[in-house]
């Protein structure tokens, strides 16, 4: 098995299920979306049992740290507005070929 793949998509269920929670609760859907939400809610709670909770049973601090990082990635980059985003991706693929020069780059920057 990939575990990549699998700790990235246990962590982006477990922040989908969060989100979802979070709307079911201001009342945010309504009618045969409510539903869905429902039963949505209720399968991504067996993976939280089943996945998310193995891992954070196991190693609680990493865990909590992964979710956070990735939490703050999906927030973030939530915000950046969709034309945008194939720049975001050059500066990936700039930082895969050269990742100290882009780290200083980014450090100059931010100063």
């Amino acid at each position: 098995m990939n575990t990549h793949k699998i700790i990235t998509t246990v962590m982006a269920l477990q922040i989908g299920l969060n989100n979802l929670i979070e709307l079911k609760s201001i009342n945010f859907f309504k009618q045969n979306a409510k539903l869905l939400v429902g039963k949505t809610i209720d399968a991504l709670t067996e993976i939280e049992v089943k996945h998310y909770d193995n891992f954070f049973n196991n190693k609680e601090d990493e865990t909590s740290d992964v979710y956070e990082v990735y939490e703050n990635f999906v927030k973030q980059i939530s915000f950046v507005p969709i034309y945008d985003c194939e720049n975001l991706l050059k500066m990936y693929e700039a930082y895969k070929k050269d990742p100290k020069s882009m780290e200083g780059i980014t450090n100059k920057i931010l100063r």
